[in-house]
């Protein structure tokens, strides 16, 4: 387990340390919205949520359908020994079933309603929209110089009763 749990951070370490068009070595380049999902995977792999042991699968949720195809390549994936499982949602009171929800930035008009839903139940908040994580989410996925960054904003975990692996936290560029 330890072995596999360094592969992934190496992988995550990889993704997020070249850039987008040479982050993964496979026969096809990734496009960006199937990095994203991969850090997704990788940032839940790394999180810790109440509860989860009772869990049946790990729920991967996001909203925008231009991300179902890059999601759905984690199907055979798992995370704590448990299957993953993505699904697309419509609606924000959809969003408590989920353990982690990708928030593409075509949906910012509902941040304020999702954080007020959200507020304190183990979600893992994730987005790439800019003053996510100054605004309440928890994860940013930022790109700089052509390579994709992270900042954290560990205070809203901590309420909401999530804990991220220091190993992660190390490669974020800010954490609040």
């Amino acid at each position: 387990m330890a072995r596999h749990q360094i592969k992934i951070f190496l992988l995550l370490a990889l993704l997020l340390s070249h850039s987008a068009q040479t982050a993964v070595a496979v026969a096809e380049q990734p496009d960006s919205r199937s990095l994203i999902a991969a850090l997704n995977y990788n940032f839940a792999k790394y999180a810790d949520w109440p509860g989860e042991v009772h869990a049946k699968s790990i729920d991967l949720c996001y909203f925008t359908d231009t991300f179902k195809n890059s999601f759905n390549q984690l199907h055979d994936k798992a995370i704590f020994d448990k299957p993953v499982s993505t699904r697309q949602i419509k609606d924000v009171e959809q969003t408590g079933r989920c353990h982690l929800v990708y928030i593409d930035r075509s949906e910012r008009d509902i941040l304020q309603r999702l954080f007020v839903y959200l507020r304190d139940k183990p979600v893992l908040t994730v987005s790439d929209i800019t003053g996510f994580v100054d605004d309440g989410g928890m994860i940013e996925i930022v790109k700089r110089d052509n390579k994709f960054r992270f900042k954290v904003n560990m205070s809203r975990m901590q309420s909401s009763n999530l804990k991220m692996s220091s190993q992660v936290l190390k490669l974020a560029v800010e954490v609040k």
